[in-house]
């Protein structure tokens, strides 16, 4: 069999062959610039604002630790409890949040320090000192040479909505990178606002009777890691919005139950531990409630049962105008039905605050203007 072509009918193939070509070179390079596009996401946006502010916090210090603490030791040889010292390094993560050099991180990662030192994005590492901590709030106040750190951009938590994306930078690895350049590469995770205003005393604060609580959290399934606390939450703007403070976990690592102080309440401890070194205490004294009202007794006043709680000595708060057998339904138009409540509503506040009580007397509701004043110490 013989194929016969003219040379008129291969020009014409030649042709078409060159004019289908163009399209198709255009469109692969639409497709590398939509590609690229899509590689720019907002996420990725976010991410490159804010990581140039968080640093990496090594802490370093002499720590007293049991020993003979095992009950086989104890009981055979009758040995008492004894301590030693022991020189401990630990790890977490800052955020610079003014062009001065102030870092905000947590307080547990800087609690009992000899030295801290920031290892920066930049690839330097400096040491910092402590302006101050509150242990109740959980919040440090770090400051180091700025000298080429840029302040990250701070947002709002109040404007957060459940379900809006959510990335958080740290250093969970905590200088243990494989190279020394990754020592001062932070890591990022995303993740969603998985619920707001969280607010729950961890397990161990029955055990040490510690004043630390956590209110109105921020909760996120962004992985976040022990290195993490400290670190920066940002959200789809690369927006500061919170400081990653601890996970719910059995295994120690995430379970995608992070959360994170919401960035106003960093914002107000800081500047409190920028003027005095501490963040002042609020006075309450006197104040004091019933355990629980009676079904009998929320009858008799008007109310339903379980709503409220009753105050036995108003203490501080008369000169707000409260009174005994006032019945305190909420907190700045927060529901009260219990002390957990209350004390929730009330402790995470600063010198200054104005609180608006929703009060029951005479079987109407009344609301009344308190003004947070300093209690003295003692």
């Amino acid at each position: 069999m013989i194929f016969r072509t003219t040379t008129s009918s291969v020009v014409l193939a030649l042709c078409a062959t060159m004019t289908s070509a163009i399209p198709i070179q255009q469109g692969a390079a639409d497709t590398q610039e939509a590609i690229a596009e899509e590689r720019l996401s907002v996420i990725v946006q976010a991410v490159q604002k804010v990581s140039p502010s968080v640093a990496s916090v090594v802490v370093s210090g002499i720590q007293r630790v049991p020993i003979f603490n095992d009950p086989f030791y104890r009981d055979f040889f009758g040995l008492g409890p004894a301590t030693t010292r022991r020189f401990t390094v630990q790890s977490g993560s800052a955020v610079m949040i003014s062009p001065a050099g102030e870092f905000l991180t947590n307080q547990h990662v800087v609690g009992g320090a000899d030295t801290i030192r920031l290892l920066l994005p930049n690839g330097e590492s400096r040491l910092a000192e402590v302006i101050g901590t509150s242990p109740e709030l959980d919040v440090a106040l770090l400051k180091c040479d700025p000298d080429g750190m840029e302040p990250a951009q701070l947002g709002a938590a109040k404007d957060l909505l459940v379900g809006e994306w959510l990335v958080a930078v740290g250093y969970p690895v905590g200088g243990r990178g494989i190279t020394e350049q990754s020592r001062f590469r932070p890591t990022v995770t995303v993740g969603v606002v998985s619920a707001l205003e969280r607010s729950f005393v961890p397990s161990t604060r029955q055990q040490t009777r510690s004043s630390l609580f956590y209110p109105d959290m921020i909760q996120t399934d962004a992985a976040i890691n022990p290195g993490n606390s400290g670190g920066p939450l940002a959200n789809a703007s690369g927006e500061v919005i919170g400081i990653n403070t601890f996970i719910l976990s059995d295994t120690g690592g995430s379970q995608g139950l992070g959360f994170a102080i919401p960035i106003e309440r960093a914002l107000k401890a800081a500047s409190e531990l920028r003027a005095y070194g501490r963040v002042r205490r609020v006075d309450f004294s006197g104040l004091q409630f019933y355990p629980s009202i009676s079904d009998e007794k929320a009858a008799s006043i008007g109310l339903e049962e379980g709503q409220g709680l009753m105050v036995a000595d108003p203490g501080i708060a008369a000169e707000a105008g409260l009174r005994r057998d006032d019945v305190i339904l909420d907190v700045d138009h927060k529901p009260v039905r219990n002390f957990d409540d209350a004390q929730l509503a009330l402790v995470p506040r600063f010198v200054g605050d104005h609180v608006t009580l929703g009060v029951w007397r005479n079987e109407r509701r009344l609301e009344l203007q308190l003004v947070l004043t300093e209690a003295q110490e003692q």
